[in-house]
């Protein structure tokens, strides 16, 4: 029974550490967004993958300008440190249609 127990134990830590890092939250990408001193619209539905470098990801989210419907973008995005950079210049929120 302890043997059991350790064992289950041992592989819950394994699986914890196995985990891979996740993307940025919808503060940490919409902070990311405006650094630039654009201003971008609303979004939702933020969603992150890793790439083979597991600090590098491929996020999709669905951006709404002022009139018009939800349209989905994408961006590559890396951790920096304790934050986050673009890896593919991100998105260009001023040049797109805000109106």
């Amino acid at each position: 029974m302890i043997v059991r127990a350790a064992l289950l134990l041992a592989t819950a830590a394994l699986g914890i550490a196995a985990a891979p890092a996740p993307g940025p939250t919808a503060k940490q990408f919409t902070a990311l967004r405006v650094a630039k001193g654009e201003k971008c619209p609303p979004i939702r539905k933020l969603a992150c993958a890793p790439l083979g470098d597991p600090t590098e990801f491929k996020c999709s989210w669905q951006e709404q300008f002022k009139g018009k419907p939800w349209t989905t973008s994408t961006a590559l995005v890396a951790r920096d440190g304790a934050g986050w950079t673009w890896l593919d210049d991100g998105p260009r929120c001023s040049s797109l249609p805000q109106s």
